[in-house]
């Protein structure tokens, strides 16, 4: 509009006009290149100061309406200044323009007068664009609203995620410690003797293990919600990995149950990071030996799949039905049942390697029904 003006305003020899014209231009050039150094006050101080004088000088002149561009450049400062001092002295300073342009325009004082439907244009113009700046500025308000409630929302949901978990950990961490501390006093107490104490380590040794996993888990977790996961990723054996780190501290609860473990395609290599992958196929294989029946078979296999290496962890197991299955990794719902062998779990397990999972890049799902058995899969790149 201003370049349209300037050259309408100069063919019609109002030059001064026109210089009006090209300033509001030039100061909106301005205005855009302060923004992009994201001096955002400045820019917006700029626009307010020169759009009032030069606004005012045009008014003034040329009786041409513009001095309810005024009210167009309060109703701007009152949605964009944040900074009280500026929006109050903007404001005012802008209502007393308009108010003494209008009692100036009573006088007799005429320097050059436009046409009456350019007055009509610019106060069609300057009440438009405020109908435009208030719906703009109702618009982010909502916006903004809605975003809040959002992530209320999402803390409620957090919070009672957090709740049930806590009360999942406590309950299931106190039995089984509690079951070691009477043990314990029971050999210091002479009630039972070291040899009968050694009988019952194996039933021991197995509840610390899900005890360490448990606390593992709860740390982990806690870490990746409070300080966010830092990978770092690189050349991982799937051998290595598996075979000697996942499944050699998972060792005892095989035997315990008699599964046998049958593995193929290990061979593969996948970029990720090894400490989230130790962590991720603990949990997984866990979970495969805790919904196992004893005497059973979980198979750990591997293949390539595009430019992702595809692991899937099998069991024969007790399955779920498809209710469990589809909420198993929600991040609002906590999801977990005994074992065979009653094993207790809180449902955090794969929570985290599902986050850990994408962090590497990487996607997890599962495939399951009830009374035969659960394939989980995880891809990592390769």
């Amino acid at each position: 509009l201003n370049i349209y003006f300037a050259i309408k305003n100069f063919a019609e020899q109002r030059a001064e006009l026109s210089i009006i014209n090209v300033c509001l231009m030039t100061g909106a050039f301005a205005i855009l290149l302060i923004n992009s150094y994201q001096r955002y006050l400045l820019g917006r101080s700029v626009l307010s100061f020169l759009a009032s004088i030069l606004f005012s000088v045009s008014a003034i002149l040329f009786r041409n309406g513009s001095e309810y561009y005024l009210l167009l450049n309060v109703v701007i400062i009152i949605t964009f200044f944040s900074d009280r001092r500026f929006l109050i002295s903007f404001t005012i300073g802008n209502l007393l323009l308009f108010i003494g342009i209008k009692i100036f325009l009573n006088s007799t004082f005429v320097f050059d007068q436009v046409p009456f439907s350019r007055v009509m244009f610019n106060m069609t113009w300057a009440v438009g664009m405020m109908v435009l700046a208030l719906l703009f500025f109702k618009n982010e308000q909502l916006s903004y609203q809605k975003q809040v409630e959002e992530k209320n929302h999402e803390l409620e949901n957090m919070n009672q995620t957090k709740e049930k978990l806590f009360s999942i950990i406590a309950h299931d961490l106190r039995s089984p410690i509690g079951q070691l501390k009477s043990s314990l006093e029971m050999v210091n107490k002479r009630y039972i003797t070291p040899e009968q104490f050694i009988e019952v380590t194996d039933k021991l040794s197995i509840q610390v293990d899900q005890i360490y996993g448990t606390l593992d888990n709860l740390l982990r977790w806690s870490v990746s919600q409070f300080k966010g996961i830092k990978v770092v990723p690189e050349k991982v054996s799937l051998t290595h990995l598996i075979e000697h780190q996942a499944v050699q501290f998972l060792q005892p609860s095989l035997e315990q149950k008699n599964i046998r473990l049958h593995t193929e395609g290990l061979q593969q290599q996948v970029w990720a990071d090894p400490d989230h992958l130790t962590l991720i196929f603990r949990n997984l294989i866990t979970n495969a030996i805790k919904y196992s029946y004893p005497d059973g078979t979980i198979t750990i296999r591997a293949y390539p799949d595009n430019d992702q290496v595809v692991v899937e962890i099998r069991d024969n197991g007790i399955g779920m039905p498809a209710g469990v299955r589809d909420s198993l990794f929600s991040s609002m719902v906590m999801v977990s049942n005994t074992g065979t062998s009653n094993e207790k779990g809180t449902g955090l397990g794969l929570k985290i390697c599902k986050e850990f999972t994408e962090k590497n890049q990487g996607r997890i799902w599962v495939e399951s029904a009830p009374g035969k058995g659960s394939s989980f899969y995880v891809s990592f790149p390769k």
